[in-house]
């Protein structure tokens, strides 16, 4: 044998009858693993049947003898009666490839360094089987989907996870992060849920108009009473600063009443944490050790209105304000006590019925714990419905206009519950200039519960805004509420036919006084404390 040619025989493949390189597993044509030692065993006698199969399905000539001379193409393997440049077969260049003899010797003098294999397509016309290439690159693609579709499942239960952390957190299923991390803080709220706050030394002295309330706790707590005529209490009387000893002083008491009490353990986030039992205890009918002199009460007169009502008195020494009130002579509704220790007092009693009698009773306390009250109750009735309009004694229009220069609005019922004068003014008007400044002058005084409201009809943006700017260069600046009634909606609600016109309009949104043109600051500032 020549040298340089292989010795070993070839190998084909037993799926497809394609050369198989020496140490490859795969057929490189059709993909299929073959089996070395069946292939190494059969070596050239499964070449000759796959040959005669061919020539029996007419795709080819039945393979010479051993003895015969004939050569083969070493690409599909076709019996050649002598050596070619091109296989006639297959159309394949055979020049740098030695004709493989029938013997199956053969050899591949492809260059050196070469990483093309000239592989032999034995099996060309067998059938249609996808060549290993093809296989190949199934298998990567299908790799790669298994890998991607590997990482969106990981997404997911991340996601997941995620998400059940956040809802476990915040249902309080899960502690705080850092309690885990910081097992001394755990260790040290554990400690501070084991030592609960204790109430003790409970003790009340007691005279006829008050009560002062002792007590003790275990750890330094902000301390309160909740007292009342009944179990649900509703009137609470607070003890100074955080502290183990407690002291309440609790005023305004009725003689000979019985007080339901309760003491309250706060921390310093105003959160309780301790409560004690219901206890009681009972006014003196009167006081023994001194005698407590109560504010005397006068001038008490009552404004009713369709659903409310305000009531005025006076005192002589300063002292708190309490109307107690109902349809019966029981009394059995109340308002908030104020504490606000003053001689001239004003309640406002609100969500009354309309055209009702009801009956009230007066209550102040002083400084000394002196009570007056009104006994027996006085009367008064609710108006009737109040129609609106324009005119002294009617209910002032509603309406809702944009502020100059600015995306919000400034509605009238707002204002409920408030004071309000209303001024309807133009840049076109010579006598409103003056008003102007009037305007701002009683703004500056902040008269309480004053508001004040300017109105500029039909004026074009740019002319409001040369006033104001006007106005600001000479007096500084206006701070008083501008609204734009471009179209007139609230002129006609208020009938305006000449300008100034001004509007003095009580908490309970009644029109009480109208002044046309100018006005005098003295004046409009007597009127509206008069409302």
């Amino acid at each position: 044998m020549p040298e340089g040619e292989s010795t070993s025989r070839p190998r084909f493949c037993r799926q497809c009858g394609a050369a198989v390189p020496e140490g490859s597993v795969l057929c490189p044509r059709c993909g299929q693993r073959w089996y070395m030692d069946r292939v190494e065993q059969q070596g050239s006698d499964l070449w000759q049947k796959i040959m005669e199969k061919r020539a029996a399905a007419g795709l080819g000539e039945a393979p010479a003898g051993a003895e015969s001379k004939e050569f083969r193409c070493p690409h599909c393997m076709a019996v050649l009666k002598s050596p070619v440049d091109v296989c006639p077969h297959c159309g394949k260049s055979i020049i740098k490839t030695k004709v493989m003899p029938q013997t199956g010797e053969f050899k591949d003098e492809t260059a050196a360094g070469s990483d093309q294999l000239n592989l032999p397509d034995a099996a060309r016309g067998l059938g249609t089987i996808k060549g290993a290439e093809q296989r190949a690159r199934s298998y990567r693609k299908s790799g790669m989907k298994q890998v991607f579709t590997a990482l969106v499942i990981v997404a997911i239960v991340v996601i997941v996870l995620a998400i059940g952390y956040i809802v476990a957190r915040q249902t309080g299923v899960l502690p705080s992060t850092l309690d885990f991390l910081n097992p001394a803080s755990s260790q040290q709220e554990t400690t501070q849920q084991a030592t609960a706050t204790e109430i003790s030394d409970i003790a009340a002295d007691v005279t006829s108009t008050g009560a002062t309330i002792t007590w003790s706790t275990s750890t330094g707590t902000y301390g309160s009473v909740l007292y009342g005529t009944t179990e649900s209490y509703g009137m609470t009387a607070a003890s100074d600063g955080e502290q183990t000893s407690h002291k309440a002083v609790i005023t305004g008491l009725e003689p000979g009443v019985s007080y339901h009490y309760a003491i309250v353990a706060s921390d310093d986030s105003n959160k309780e944490v301790a409560r004690s039992a219901d206890r009681l205890f009972t006014t003196t009918a009167s006081d023994t050790r001194q005698t407590i002199k109560a504010p005397v009460v006068s001038g008490c007169s009552v404004t009713p209105t369709d659903t409310g009502a305000f009531i005025h008195w006076t005192t002589d020494e300063p002292s708190t304000s309490q109307v107690l009130y109902g349809t019966d002579q029981q009394c059995s509704s109340s308002t908030t006590p104020d504490p606000k220790m003053v001689t001239e007092h004003s309640v406002r009693l609100t969500g009354l019925n309309v055209n009702t009698l009801y009956y009230y009773r007066i209550k102040s306390v002083n400084a000394q714990g002196g009570v007056a009250l009104m006994d027996p109750p006085d009367t008064f009735s609710t108006l009737i419905v109040v129609p609106t309009g324009y005119k002294v004694g009617e209910r002032a229009p509603d309406f809702t206009l944009p502020l100059f220069k600015s995306q919000d609005t400034l509605s009238l019922h707002s204002y409920r519950g408030q004071k309000v004068l209303l001024t309807f003014w133009a840049v076109y008007c010579p006598e409103c200039d003056r008003e102007l400044s009037l305007l701002q002058s009683l703004k500056n005084k902040n008269l309480p519960g004053v508001n004040i409201i300017c109105i500029f009809l039909e004026s074009k943006p740019g002319d409001i805004e040369k006033t104001i700017t006007k106005y600001q260069e000479e007096n500084g600046e206006l701070t008083v509420p501008v609204i734009v009634d471009m179209y007139k909606t609230a002129a006609h609600l208020y009938n305006i036919e000449n300008l100034p016109c001004t509007f003095f309009i009580d908490s309970d949104g009644i029109i009480r006084d109208v002044e046309h043109g100018n006005f005098n600051i003295t004046q409009v500032e007597e009127k509206l404390n008069d409302l």
